[in-house]
């Protein structure tokens, strides 16, 4: 029986392993979870959302221990862990409410006044055509939202809670059963977080986990499921959507990300410091949305610079459990060795390092995969290290003459996930907001992730969007109904129904 082991990237210690799936193990898994499928559809949007609500509950009352093994799977600081918890309890809270009520039918006619409408909300109506029927209406035309069926849900290793919960509800919420394949690097949380949500009323039939690497994801999507949600690199998305393609299933995609920062001459450079080192080294780089790519104008360059790195240097080191650690190991030795591959050419492309730089060697760090966080200037927009993702701690500064120069350099690149800008001009706020070609463009922040948001990304940063009443409505298919139960037989056909006379 093959194995899945798991081990903490502080110390290349095995915390545990799990059984790795075979493909007839999948088959059945997915046979087990269209059976269960059937039955929990017929659930009531408010019976689900319950149950969602004690997973939250769940989540809130083992935060501190989910948070710990999260550090000690992929190395994140412990606050950073258990706040994803919890970020995560409030997030299926929210989505959990939302769904509730943007799955309902949507009335389309009869035209209803506000009142009656706020009427048909207040009581929770799902089914509105049964409700208008029996009210007398005799047309009536509805949008509904039906479940796709079974849902693989293939998701990665740096938010092993936050971002598997922000598909599973969406997807449970709409009817659907999931099979959930986790990142090989978190098999233990991502089996705790299992347990959460069976304890708090999901059938074991209809939410299935698998373990295993690529090859098993792979299976999943070469399965009879109905549709595929899925985070990670551009490079396995684009696999996933041809094979979809191929067989007409629904996917969304989260992709990769080199998400630019501009910093014009009129920014409070404190802030934008305070925001671009947070969104560049918060879980020591491994952020899809994080702040990968920087440029800032000339006139104010120097200060900017001389800022950025003073508060590079003072961010602490270490231990994950260690309270006052910024930034911990990265999840693997693969990705310390891509990181320290990506340095190394920035440097011999023409980069100055002047922060950190180099893997982390030394007692206490001999044994992890820890890499400083590392500053990068001279840079140009063309360079590897400015068009490729880095997913670790480091940040080149590209140097520009105009705001428009900026905008120019950032949308060139194959990405598209998030953007932001900083400046107090509303002018240039405005078009940032229009020109900067991502999903999310954010304004004197470096980046955002709200559950009442819509997330997602243009180019190669993927397809459709996850959060919000969109990314609900994604885990649905949308059916429209018409009801027409009038007795008049002579309607607006457009062909003639007068008799022709022949002369």
């Amino acid at each position: 029986m093959a194995k899945l082991k798991s081990i903490n990237p502080v110390n290349e210690k095995e915390l545990g392993s799990v059984k790795i799936a075979t493909k007839a193990e999948v088959e059945e898994i997915v046979k087990i979870a269209k059976k269960a499928q059937k039955k929990w559809q017929e659930r009531s949007l408010v019976q689900r959302a319950k149950i969602m609500t004690r997973a939250a509950a769940l989540l809130d009352k083992n935060a501190s221990r989910l948070g710990k093994l999260i550090s000690e799977e992929m190395g994140k600081p412990l606050r950073s862990g258990i706040d994803e918890v919890k970020d995560s309890a409030e997030n299926i809270r929210v989505l959990a409410r939302k769904a509730a009520r943007v799955l309902r039918d949507e009335v389309i006619e009869p035209k209803l006044p506000a009142s009656k409408l706020k009427q048909m909300e207040a009581q929770k109506v799902a089914n509105k055509i049964e409700y208008l029927t029996k009210k007398g209406i005799k047309v009536a035309s509805v949008i509904r939202y039906d479940a796709v069926g079974v849902v693989g849900a293939i998701k990665p290793w740096n938010y092993p809670i936050n971002t598997t919960v922000v598909s599973l509800v969406p997807a449970l919420m709409a009817g659907n059963s999931v099979i959930f394949k986790p990142s090989d690097y978190v098999p233990l949380i991502s089996n705790e977080l299992m347990k959460i949500f069976w304890q708090a009323g999901v059938p074991k039939d209809v939410l299935q986990i698998i373990h295993g690497r690529g090859q098993v994801g792979a299976m999943l999507v070469d399965s009879e499921i109905d549709m595929v949600s899925f985070t990670g690199s551009s490079e396995v998305g684009k696999e996933i959507a041809g094979k979809c393609s191929q067989s007409f299933k629904k996917y969304v995609l989260e992709l990769g990300g080199s998400s630019p920062a501009i910093v014009c001459k009129d920014a409070d450079l404190d802030l934008a410091v305070e925001e671009i080192v947070f969104g560049r080294f918060v879980n020591c780089g491994q952020v899809c949305a994080a702040i990968k790519r920087v440029f800032v104008v000339e006139a104010v360059s120097e200060k900017f610079i001389e800022k950025l790195a003073e508060k590079i240097r003072e961010l602490k080191v270490g231990d994950p459990m260690d309270k006052k650690t910024n930034v911990g190991p990265l999840v693997s030795k693969k990705q310390l060795k891509k990181l320290q591959d990506q340095v190394t050419r920035g440097v011999v492309q023409g980069g100055r390092i002047i922060v950190g730089g180099r893997r982390m060697r030394e007692e206490p760090f001999i044994d992890g995969y820890y890499h400083e966080p590392t500053l990068m200037i001279h840079v140009t927009p063309r360079m590897d290290i400015m068009q490729e993702e880095v997913f670790g701690p480091v940040l080149p500064v590209n140097v520009v003459d105009t705001f428009d120069r900026a905008i120019k350099f950032a949308n060139r690149n194959k990405h598209g996930l998030t953007a932001a800008c900083f400046t107090k001009s509303r002018k240039k706020a405005e078009k940032a907001m229009k020109k900067l070609k991502a999903g999310s463009v954010c304004i004197n922040k470096a980046w955002s992730f709200n559950a009442r948001a819509c997330f997602g990304g243009v180019k190669e940063s993927g397809v459709g969007v996850e959060l919000g009443k969109h990314g609900i409505w994604a885990y649905s298919q949308i059916k429209h109904i018409k009801v027409d139960n009038t007795i008049d037989k002579t309607r607006d056909y457009w062909f003639v129904t007068e008799p022709v006379i022949s002369e």
